[in-house]
């Protein structure tokens, strides 16, 4: 399973949009292609109480925005003990390493 590294442009990391995610740093996510790191990294960090646009959409998570955050494939393998979907933040960033069925069980 490849294993993507998620990074927040710096400057862009101060607009609003940010107002749709808890976290604005880097994170590495676990998942099967591009798309889906990006998905996983904005679930995860979604805020319930994020802005609305004038529309009554929401904001769209900054994760998914190639302009707001650049991606990289970190490994192309990486052992399967960590399932798909697993979400990890450098130690002292408040948030800690989630696998794929604590997220669930923590958004049901």
């Amino acid at each position: 399973m490849p294993l993507f590294g998620l990074i927040p442009i710096p400057t862009v990391a101060e607009t609003a949009d940010w107002s749709a995610s808890t976290y604005r740093g880097p994170c590495y996510v676990m998942a099967a292609d591009e798309r889906r790191a990006r998905l996983y990294a904005a679930s995860y960090f979604a805020r319930p109480d994020a802005a609305r646009l004038d529309s009554g959409l929401r904001v769209e998570s900054p994760w998914v925005r190639p302009r707001m955050v650049a991606l990289q494939l970190t490994f192309r393998h990486v052992d399967r003990a960590a399932p798909e979907g697993t979400v990890v933040v450098p130690p002292g960033s408040g948030e800690k390493v989630v696998r794929l069925a604590d997220w669930r069980a923590r958004r049901a």
